[in-house]
């Protein structure tokens, strides 16, 4: 199939969809449900893969689903089937509701009504018809060019690069009146690979990013392979970082793996339901440094997550989670915001595109500003939500001594307590960057670590 022929058949596709949806609501009222929600999708993907330098994979691969939730007398049932005839869709309804029988009651269980759900403004910069047409030739050629870039140097060895395109359609509705869909086209791609000579391996190292446009493929692709070698051939020669408890720097990767996670659980109305959020009682209060503002944006066409609605169908809008560390609210679905009696944030399946703000201070201060200082790029351990322990393996980290670089270093522990770190933060850089198209962030020099290298 061609790929003009593709998102052609994507239309036919989504209206088919739309009509078996309308059918799966019908029958679900029919038979006897209180309500029910579908969701509905369909793909297009074009996929290369590199696999050593040389390709190896070249496919194209469709895909459609649906997906059925039904309430009935407050207990829930939900099946799913990717064989799209009413007869499938019939039997899925039949299926949800035999499940439901046997579902613990819950005075909780609703959908977004049609007045939290109204038709939610259309993100249009998702959609681009030229990328929709983008042939696996035109991919291929792309990544002969970036390969030039990510081989120019021997030393890098490529263990994998891949690129796709998707072409692909969703949509909700539920018997409550909600009706939503999206279609979107989006190239991506990721890298991975280390360091090696006749005597010395680096650690392995990754990296990924997307486009929304044609024309932004190869020259992000092209910057993204500059950075990716410059990181991984910088880990050459590692030094032994010594021992020590106090500050380290937190690349925008860091701040995702390290800082993030445990914000948004505390934040999340699902913990806060369950009674596991330390901050259930702290809206209005301030939970974390004062330098700390976080913002989902999800309409931001910055970041891969964007969406004009949540998995609620309710519309999404920007909003600021924590500002200047006090927490402005908790992230409710429709669910969680029934049980805690609250209102839904829009962040089903979210928050979507998060953006903490950086601060004042130029990158080079922050560094130079530190006798010893580990700045720490990627994470890779444990951690406790609850409590807020820490302890894992910095990697691809470099030391500085007095704001000069004496290389990446060795196998180093670092451990500490997110609450302790999060309230003593003793800077923001003025630089940001986009981490992996999702989560955009400065860099975050925070105190209290216990720093061992080995």
């Amino acid at each position: 199939m061609s790929d003009a022929a593709q998102v052609d058949d994507l239309s036919k596709v989504a209206a088919q969809l739309n009509k078996l949806a309308e059918f799966g609501l019908d029958t679900a009222k029919k038979l006897g449900a209180d309500a029910a929600k579908i969701s509905t999708g369909a793909s297009f993907q074009k996929r290369l893969v590199v696999d050593n330098k040389e390709f190896t994979l070249a496919n194209s691969l469709a895909s459609r689903s649906i997906g059925i939730v039904v309430h009935k007398d407050q207990k829930k049932g939900s099946a799913s089937v990717n064989i799209t005839t009413e007869d499938s869709i019939k039997h899925a309804v039949e299926s949800a509701l035999a499940l439901a029988k046997y579902s613990v009651p819950d005075p909780a269980l609703v959908f977004a009504t049609k007045a939290e759900a109204a038709p939610a403004t259309p993100l249009n910069f998702l959609y681009e018809e030229k990328l929709a047409t983008v042939e696996l030739d035109q991919m291929r050629e792309i990544m002969q060019e970036v390969l030039g870039r990510l081989g120019a140097d021997e030393r890098l060895a490529l263990e994998r690069y891949e690129m796709s395109v998707d072409i692909s359609f969703h949509a909700l509705g539920s018997t409550t009146g909600m009706r939503q869909a999206e279609r979107q086209t989006m190239a991506s791609w990721s890298f991975m690979g280390m360091g090696r000579t006749e005597d010395e391996v680096t650690g392995f190292d990754y990296d990924g990013n997307f486009s929304l446009s044609a024309a932004g493929i190869l020259p992000r692709s092209l910057v993204d392979a500059d950075q990716f070698v410059k990181r991984v051939l910088g880990m050459f020669k590692p030094v032994r970082c010594p021992s020590y408890r106090g500050a380290i720097l937190l690349t925008p990767r860091a701040v995702q793996e390290l800082l993030m996670g445990m914000m948004l659980y505390h934040a999340g109305g699902r913990q806060v339901m369950d009674g596991k959020s330390r901050w259930d009682k702290a809206v209005g209060t301030r939970v974390v440094a004062d330098s700390f503002t976080l913002t989902d944006l999800p309409h931001d066409p910055r970041f891969s997550g964007a969406t004009a609605f949540d998995g609620d169908g309710v519309p999404t809008r920007s909003q600021t989670i924590l500002e200047r560390g006090v927490l402005l609210r908790h992230l409710h679905d429709c669910y969680s915001a029934k049980r805690c009696g609250a209102t839904t944030t829009a962040t089903s399946g979210g928050p979507f595109a998060l953006s903490l703000s950086p601060g004042a201070i130029p990158l080079k201060d922050l560094i130079k500003g530190q006798s010893q200082l580990l700045v720490v790029d990627r994470f890779s351990g444990n951690s406790d939500p609850i409590k807020g322990d820490f302890s894992g393996v910095a990697k691809s980290s470099r030391l500085f001594a007095n704001g000069e670089d004496r290389g990446s270093v060795t196998e180093t522990m670092i451990s500490g307590n997110f609450f302790a770190i999060a309230d003593a933060v003793l800077g923001i850089s003025r630089e940001s960057e986009i981490v992996s198209g999702s989560f955009s962030s400065p860099y975050v020099l925070i105190d209290g670590v216990s720093v061992t290298g080995q």
